[in-house]
């Protein structure tokens, strides 16, 4: 809920510079984003109060537009530091994830896997469902730092537009990924519980 705080402030600092500017046409496109920002926040509280705090490992909550359609283990490569942005740090992890996955044979299955459901943003930079790997490749990750997550799949309604559903993920769960799976375009949200 936080990022999605900094976000309201983010537009009413904008509404305030394109109000200067007479861009009236900016304002009210701003203002329907705020409007989109606070539904969330109200919709975080609700569920707050209804279903308890999403901290809470292993259990299944309800978020509106949110349709949860399964549960899968998957196997994830954690990060090793807070701020995975600073530096050439993801590009080194990336390098890292593909040697990890090449060892363990199962290289062409994850990017099998991943094509077909189109990332588009998330925190989670290398991950493979359980049930598409035998148990020796998964002992060989593991080898290499990768651990265990139940993941819940949520398919998310058509109402709900990219940057809204990119804000309520952000600041609803620690640890996620939202792809499309490409055959029929249908929005997806990894929740990852650690």
């Amino acid at each position: 809920m936080r990022n999605i705080i900094k976000s309201v402030k983010r537009l009413v600092s904008e509404m305030e510079s394109y109000i200067y500017c007479n861009n009236y046409d900016k304002v009210n496109q701003l203002a329907d984003e705020l409007l989109s920002a606070t539904k969330m926040i109200k919709e975080q509280c609700v569920n707050n109060d209804r279903f308890g705090n999403n901290a809470e490992k292993g259990t299944s909550k309800q978020y509106p537009g949110f349709t949860l359609i399964s549960t899968l283990p998957f196997l994830y490569k954690p990060l090793e530091v807070k701020n995975y942005y600073d530096g050439d740090y993801l590009e080194k992890f990336s390098e890292r994830r593909t040697e990890d996955l090449k060892r363990a044979g199962v290289l062409e299955l994850h990017n099998k896997f991943w094509m077909s459901n189109n990332v588009e943003s998330g925190n989670i930079f290398g991950s493979i469902p359980m049930e598409l790997i035998d148990k020796e490749p998964s002992r060989t990750l593991r080898s290499y730092g990768w651990e265990q997550a139940d993941v819940q799949i949520y398919e998310i309604s058509e109402g709900i537009g990219s940057r809204e559903l990119d804000r309520f993920c952000s600041g609803t769960f620690n640890h996620y990924i939202i792809a499309t799976e490409m055959r029929n375009g249908t929005k997806l949200v990894l929740n990852f519980n650690m």
